[in-house]
C-alpha cells in the first residue's frame, strides 16, 4: 500500500471543481484602485477556502467510495480505485476520510458564513451519496447546488456581494458536466449501466441529448447576463463581453466531444489535454486579461508601462 494509493483515494484531479472558489477575484468590478485580482489582501483567505473544499470533498469521494466498494469492483474502470484494487484498505480509508473532513472544517472557521457554508456543502455531498443520486435530474441538480456553495464561498472570503447570474452560471455549468458525464457513461456501460447505477432505470440517450444541448445553451446565456450586469456600464473601456464568443466556442467543442464518446464526458480535467479546448482557454485568459484590466480611461497595461518608464532611465541619446 503505497503513498501514490493515499494520494490517488483522495481524487485530487476532483480539485479543479473547487477553484469555484476564487471565480468571484475574476469578474468582481473593483476599479479603485486596482481590480480584486490584484489585490493581495484576497489571497490567503481564498487559498484557505480552496484547501478546505479540498479536504471537506476528498472526504466526501473517499465515505462514497466505502459505501460502493462492491459495486466498483464490477465497473469497468472504477474498480482500479484504490479500495475496489486492494491497494488500500476500508479501515485506512475511513480514518484518512475523517481526518479530511476534521482538517476542512477547522479551517472553515476562518469566516462564520463560510463555515455555514462548508457544513451545508457536506450535508448536500452526503444526501447526494447516500440518497438522491438515484433519482434522475435531482442527481445532477444536487452536484449543481454544491457548485454554487464553492462559488459563493468566495464571495464571502473577499467580502463582495454575489450575483444571481453568478449563481445561475455556475449551475449550468454544473447541468453541463452532470449531464454529460451520465450521457458518457451510458455510452461506456450499454445496456449494463443500470446494473451499475440505478439512476440509468431512468435515464435514456434521447433525453440526454437534450438535457446536455438545453443546459449548455442556458450556460452561455447566463454567462452573457452576468458580464453585462457587472460591466454593462463600462463596454468601451471594459469590453469584457468580448469573452462570450469564446466561452461559447469552448462551450460547444466540450459538447461535441461529449456526443462522439470521448471520456471527457466523465473525466472533464481531460479537457486540458484537448487541444481545442486548450487553445480556447489561452485565448479566453488573453480576451480576458485585455478587456477587464482597466482603470478608468486607462488599461493596466498602459499603468504598468508608465510605472516602469519612471523607475528606468530612458536610454542616451546618441547624437
Amino acid at each position: 500500500m503505497g503513498f501514490k494509493h493515499y494520494i490517488k483515494l483522495m481524487r485530487p484531479h476532483q480539485w479543479y471543481k473547487n477553484l469555484l472558489v476564487v471565480l468571484p477575484i475574476l469578474f468582481v468590478d473593483f476599479r479603485d484602485p486596482l481590480p480584486a485580482i490584484f489585490n493581495l489582501a484576497n489571497y490567503p483567505p481564498l487559498i484557505l477556502g480552496f484547501i478546505a473544499f479540498c479536504a471537506v470533498s476528498s472526504a466526501g469521494y473517499i465515505f462514497n467510495d466505502v459505501k460502493d466498494v462492491e459495486e466498483d469492483a464490477a465497473h469497468p474502470e472504477k474498480r482500479n480505485r484504490p479500495l475496489p484494487s486492494g491497494d488500500v484498505s476500508r479501515q485506512s480509508a475511513l480514518v484518512i476520510g475523517a481526518g479530511l473532513m476534521i482538517g476542512g472544517i477547522t479551517l472553515s472557521f476562518i469566516n462564520s458564513t463560510f463555515f455555514l457554508l462548508i457544513i451545508m456543502y457536506i450535508i448536500n455531498s452526503q444526501a447526494y451519496n447516500y440518497f438522491l443520486r438515484n433519482y434522475a435530474v435531482v442527481d445532477v441538480v444536487t452536484i449543481g447546488i454544491g457548485f454554487i456553495i464553492r462559488a459563493i464561498a468566495g464571495t464571502f472570503l473577499i467580502g463582495v456581494e454575489f450575483t444571481s447570474w453568478l449563481i445561475l452560471g455556475v449551475f449550468f455549468v454544473a447541468l453541463v458536466l452532470g449531464f454529460s458525464k451520465r450521457k458518457n457513461e451510458l455510452y461506456l456501460l450499454g445496456d449494463e449501466a443500470a446494473q451499475h447505477k440505478k439512476v440509468f432505470t431512468q435515464y435514456n440517450n434521447e433525453f440526454l441529448n437534450h438535457a446536455v444541448a438545453s443546459s449548455a445553451t442556458w450556460l452561455v446565456i447566463f454567462y452573457t447576463l452576468y458580464v453585462y450586469q457587472n460591466f454593462g456600464e463600462f463596454f468601451e473601456t471594459q469590453p469584457v463581453i468580448l469573452t462570450v464568443p469564446v466561452v461559447a466556442g469552448l462551450v460547444l467543442r466540450y459538447v461535441f466531444l461529449v456526443f462522439i464518446g470521448h471520456p471527457i464526458g466523465r473525466k472533464p480535467h481531460l479537457a486540458i489535454k484537448d487541444k481545442g479546448m486548450f487553445v480556447g482557454f489561452l485565448i479566453f485568459g488573453a480576451v480576458l486579461a485585455i478587456t477587464i484590466l482597466r482603470i478608468g480611461d486607462e488599461t493596466i497595461w498602459t499603468i504598468l508601462f508608465n510605472f516602469l518608464q519612471s523607475i528606468v532611465p530612458p536610454p542616451p541619446i546618441i547624437p
